[in-house]
């Protein structure tokens, strides 16, 4: 089966070993099977629109919010992500409570990303001042240069990201631990495709079996030590 995901180190990447953690994970639930798996990456905006087309089974990663239940099964979960703010200190961000309380700094967002609904709906109105990028690369280069004030951004792959590309860098930058979320992601199933159910079942007794197995705990303490 053909499955279009996105760019985010160290959870997925072309040029990553196995090319990361959730592919390694997708790959073993659907091996209990016997079925193998090929991930088409592309940006993560298009990754989205193409899983409808005839040529793909699934996408991945996604959240499971109430509109993309309308035309998508949700897989399992894969795992659990939490975004934070991330700003330069050099010039420090107050601690926040409300997005509303941002509306006076530049924000830096990555095109596709989910966020929040409250989020692109203050961007919508104006509320908040929100600069969208294509990757997330971009987005932390313009933060340590002063261009942005804040990115959100999970901990994990800001870290991975930070270490690879901004190794003398890094230090200038700091994150509020208030989350702007925290949510599962997961594998999503046209509901347009006739074995769609099919697979959704094959894929989530195959999550069990790895999870019971010890696989799953596995790849994640592999990945995070890397």
């Amino acid at each position: 089966m053909t499955i279009t995901i996105g760019e985010y180190p160290p959870y997925s990447g072309k040029s990553l070993i196995e090319q990361g953690l959730v592919p390694q994970i997708i790959r073993k639930a659907f091996a209990e099977k016997d079925i193998q798996v090929k991930f088409v990456f592309m940006p993560w905006a298009r990754s989205f629109k193409e899983s409808e087309k005839i040529n793909y089974d699934a996408s991945a990663f996604w959240f499971c919010t109430t509109k993309r239940q309308q035309d998508y099964f949700c897989s399992t979960a894969l795992y659990e992500e939490t975004a934070v703010f991330f700003y330069n200190k050099s010039n420090p961000v107050p601690p926040w409570r409300t997005l509303q309380e941002l509306d006076k700094y530049r924000i830096g967002a990555t095109r596709g990303y989910s966020y929040t609904q409250e989020f692109w709906q203050l961007a919508k109105t104006g509320s908040l001042d929100i600069n969208v990028m294509t990757r997330d690369e971009q987005n932390l280069s313009m933060l340590i240069k002063g261009r942005i004030d804040l990115f959100p951004m999970g901990l994990l792959p800001a870290r991975y990201l930070l270490d690879q590309k901004y190794p003398q860098e890094k230090h200038q930058l700091s994150y509020h631990t208030t989350p702007l979320m925290t949510g599962t992601l997961h594998l999503l199933f046209p509901k347009s495709k006739e074995d769609s159910v099919a697979l959704l079942k094959v894929f989530n007794d195959g999550m069990q079996k790895i999870m019971h197995s010890g696989e799953y705990q596995a790849i994640l303490s592999k990945s995070q030590n890397r």
